[in-house]
């Protein structure tokens, strides 16, 4: 997804030269690295985005090359130039890069976002995170179909939708995977319980749901 994708291919490139010899990689360093807490339950080893009460985006990426290469420090150069170039470029983004580590072949980025223009511009994608009312201010169509969560076989379509403007929803936008690559699912951690979920939503726990589209969005509707 595009979103991930922006680090993700930096992570891959890093790792690719440091296999061909084309930058210089150290030995391993031995060591646990604790997952990061979030506002549900979450997966450590799994790349995520967590939807925060504040409006802020924290997104963890996680790749695993389970190879002895790697290159963290020319990542972490690479992460922070594509933010100032960002925000040289808004300047109302609020982005910082928190933790970029590595530990037996899994490499791990962890960046936070003031909010969720901040995420979209910065990953150059159609993303929201907001009230039912805001996304439709928007401009995000709401003429869908979603499934409910707490009773099997009920559904809302943009009727009963427009009348849920406070509660909150999430759009995830399908990206077309490379040639021979599978869709990949990520993470999404809401700050209060999901309610409605779209098709290739799969719902983890009360606040947590994996999103796989298909195409279009994946879209989270929660308390």
């Amino acid at each position: 997804m595009k979103r991930t994708k922006k680090i993700s291919k930096a992570v891959c490139l890093l790792f690719c030269l440091c296999v061909m010899g084309l930058t210089a990689c150290g030995e391993k360093s031995e060591g646990n690295i604790n997952a990061e807490s979030g506002t549900s339950t979450e997966d450590g080893s799994k790349t995520s985005i967590s939807v925060n009460k504040d409006g802020s985006i924290t997104s963890k990426i996680v790749e695993d090359f389970g190879e002895n290469y790697y290159d963290i420090d020319g990542l972490k150069t690479m992460i922070e130039t594509s933010i100032t170039e960002y925000q040289q470029s808004s300047s109302s983004a609020k982005v910082q890069l928190k933790k970029c580590s590595e530990s037996s072949g899994v490499v791990k980025v962890h960046m936070e976002f003031g909010d969720y223009q901040s995420y979209a511009g910065f990953n150059e994608e159609n993303f929201f995170a907001g009230t039912v009312q805001a996304a439709n201010q928007a401009g995000f169509d709401l003429n869908i179909t979603l499934h409910g969560v707490a009773s099997e076989g009920t559904s809302i379509s943009k009727p009963e939708l427009m009348g849920m403007g406070s509660n909150h929803i999430v759009f995830v936008e399908a990206v077309k995977p490379e040639e021979g690559q599978e869709v990949e699912s990520i993470r999404v951690n809401c700050f209060d319980e999901i309610l409605y979920v779209s098709e290739g939503v799969t719902v983890v726990d009360k606040k947590s749901a994996d999103v796989k589209p298909v195409q279009g969005y994946g879209i989270i509707v929660f308390k």
